[in-house]
């Protein structure tokens, strides 16, 4: 590797771990220098399974649990598969930005996404791993016939295999 590669990696990296550390910083809501609240662009769009898929893992895994953060990145990465699609999720990594924003958290989420995806990590009971939807059980979809038959139930979610 050249010198010049080597200088521009070094620089390309120090740039992204600032700019990550203020984008991820813990606190609520973030601030620029002039004292506004930062906002995430209105034509942000984000789609990637993985980013995605931790979302829904910081949202719901309320207790420090590895399976059950594995089990909802399993589900919710069923989802997606079964679908064809990701939804855009922008508007929910803001909401979670703006809010209390835990990086411990994240990437507690982003590892358990991880480890599902690439197979190093396999969720059971089956009835677990075949879900591709998470109903919490506080929420009134919670008393749906579908819901009723979860055979996958950890804390208050219900992992529904839905067809």
């Amino acid at each position: 590797m050249s010198l010049l590669q080597s200088s521009l990696y070094l620089v390309v990296g120090a740039c992204t771990a600032t700019g990550l550390g203020a984008f991820f910083s813990p606190s609520s809501p973030s601030t620029d220098e002039s004292g506004q609240a930062v906002r995430a662009p209105a034509a942000l769009v984000i789609t990637s399974p993985r980013i995605c898929a931790a979302l829904e893992v910081y949202t719901l895994a309320t207790e420090n649990d590895w399976g059950l953060r594995a089990t909802i990145a399993q589900a919710v990465l069923n989802g997606y598969n079964e679908t064809g699609r990701v939804p855009d999720c922008a508007a929910g990594v803001s909401a979670a930005l703006a809010n209390d924003f835990s990086s411990y958290r994240w990437q507690l989420a982003l590892d358990a996404v991880d480890a599902v995806a690439s197979g190093s990590y396999s969720v059971s009971p089956d009835a677990c791993a075949r879900a591709n939807t998470v109903v919490p059980l506080s929420t009134e979809v919670a008393t749906s016939p579908v819901v009723a038959r979860a055979r996958c139930v950890i804390y208050d979610l219900a992992f529904v295999e839905v067809h």
